[in-house]
């Protein structure tokens, strides 16, 4: 009897802690997969300033393509490719979003577009003044400081994830459990 009562006491232990170690996973999962989107809703407002410079038509009555009078074109160009091959990494990371591979694509694909806006910034000004207006930069820049602050949110969500997932007695079962190591931004 007594040996039966230990059997039980000790699986039903088993079991609770089981429940505690999944939910605890679960829950640093939840703020994990939140600071990814709300890093990338703030990723998604450079797609609206960066529409709204690529479409808007100088005054001066520059080439359609060329956003700010005497930019340069492959600068531009760049910058919007940028744009495209990061979009086009968080759609792929859409299916499985804190996969390793996924979010390695999409860091790289931001580290790019920053690259990008760098060289952009590096054209020297002409007559027609600076290839990046003055207003235009401020907003690139607000909007850089919220997603590095969003990206290191997620950055510090994701090392305490793969920690708990190597923290002994749980590394034990959280591979049956079916989490996986999360990737950083």
């Amino acid at each position: 009897m007594d040996g039966s009562l230990l059997l039980w006491g000790g699986l039903a232990l088993c079991v609770f802690w089981g429940v505690g170690v999944h939910n605890r996973l679960m829950r640093i999962r939840a703020r994990g997969l939140s600071a990814l989107g709300s890093a990338e809703k703030h990723v998604r407002v450079y797609a609206d300033l960066a529409h709204e410079v690529m479409t808007s038509v100088p005054a001066g009555g520059a080439h359609p393509q060329t956003p700010v009078a005497g930019a340069s074109l492959d600068g531009w160009a760049r910058l919007q490719s940028a744009w495209q091959a990061l979009d086009q990494a968080w759609k792929d990371a859409k299916p499985s979003p804190l996969a390793v591979e996924p979010l390695a694509r999409v860091a790289q694909a931001f580290d790019h577009l920053q690259d990008a806006w760098r060289q952009l910034n590096d054209v020297p000004p002409d007559l027609a003044g600076p290839v990046v207006p003055a207003t235009l930069r401020t907003q690139w820049e607000a909007i850089t400081q919220r997603v590095e602050t969003a990206r290191g949110g997620f950055n510090q969500i994701s090392i305490l994830y793969n920690e708990a997932l190597d923290q002994f007695p749980a590394s034990l079962v959280v591979r049956f459990m079916g989490f996986q190591p999360s990737g950083r931004l």
